[in-house]
């Protein structure tokens, strides 16, 4: 059974700490998805432009029947709206696409300024990807703004690390309200949560179970994950979405099964022996990394190395990222 935790932002306002995620959820499927988790119980959507089915999420929350005053709905800027004024444009749309008039959360994706325009991935004629020098600074004071519109109830932000946001809260009037990363037990990022914490930031943990973006077996497959799950009775899954809420974090993860969105909501007090083990998993593995953009995201590759892998990726931009 779940226990239906929840943390409270540094707005006052209380966020459930599991939330369904939507990303790679391809538009016909995440509608019925969405409608499955709230029937399920869950009362938290995690959405995003880029995601390109936030209309279909829309559906699926209209098609639940819940009430929108029972729902938490994050949403988020995009790279190529970061010029302030395209930050409210971009916000209305994402509105206008879920069928509502306001999100409880209003994130700015990434760090990085794509050149603005209609297209998601701009790239140059040597498929390079074309970014725009705005400051995250100057995005979030645009952002800031958003909150005497009342479209917004509280802003955070995503994939900052601690030089990121300590240099945004040097300038800024309002504290992020989170920080969505990716998070699990072999990125638990330690130092970073303990700075979010000491400042009053809520960490958000996408691709908690990892990923298969890489390729690589996931966190979830791992023997380990696998061999405390059947010692306390329960899936894989549950014990990582577990993990993270115990941890002191929101967990988002995402499936477009039926019986997986069931099972991942049912999250539980884990034994601290079983927390100890899940802990040795730390490794500093990144299953997100988008290198290819030519942006030092986290400060770990170098200014070289990203130059170098936005220009061997060229030819195979031009064939993946035309939207």
């Amino acid at each position: 059974m779940a226990l239906n935790r929840t943390f409270t932002l540094n707005t006052g306002a209380k966020i459930p700490a599991v939330g369904f995620g939507t990303w790679q959820a391809a538009p016909h499927e995440v509608e019925k998805a969405v409608e499955i988790a709230l029937k399920t119980g869950y009362r938290h959507i995690d959405c995003a432009a880029i995601y390109r089915n936030e209309n279909e999420v829309g559906l699926g929350i209209k098609k639940s029947g819940v009430k929108r005053e029972d729902l938490f709905i994050t949403g988020k800027l995009w790279n190529t709206k970061h010029r302030p004024d395209d930050v409210e444009n971009a916000l209305n749309k994402t509105l206008e696409d879920l069928g509502t008039d306001y999100v409880d959360l209003f994130l700015m994706h990434w760090p990085c300024a794509f050149a603005p325009g209609n297209k998601f991935f701009p790239l140059d004629s040597n498929g390079v990807f074309q970014l725009d020098d705005v400051n995250a600074s100057v995005t979030w004071k645009a952002m800031e703004a958003l909150l005497e519109t009342k479209k917004v109830r509280a802003i955070g932000v995503s994939n900052f690390n601690v030089r990121r946001l300590e240099s945004l809260l040097s300038t800024c009037s309002i504290v992020p309200a989170a920080n969505q990363i990716e998070k699990h037990p072999y990125l638990q990022q330690p130092e970073l949560a303990d700075f979010c914490k000491k400042k009053g930031i809520l960490i958000e943990a996408y691709s908690p179970l990892g990923n298969n973006q890489t390729g690589e077996p996931r966190t979830v497959d791992d023997a380990k994950v696998h061999e405390v799950a059947k010692r306390l009775g329960k899936d894989p899954g549950q014990v990582l979405v577990s993990w993270g809420v115990q941890t002191g974090h929101v967990v988002l993860p995402k499936s477009v099964t039926a019986s997986r969105i069931a099972s991942n909501f049912q999250d539980f007090e884990i034994p601290a022996e079983e927390m100890a083990d899940l802990n040795t998993l730390k490794r500093h593995k990144r299953f997100n990394f988008p290198m290819r953009w030519g942006f030092d995201i986290f400060d770990e590759a170098g200014e070289e190395a990203v130059k170098k892998a936005a220009k061997d990726a060229g030819e195979e931009n031009k064939m993946k990222f035309v939207v």
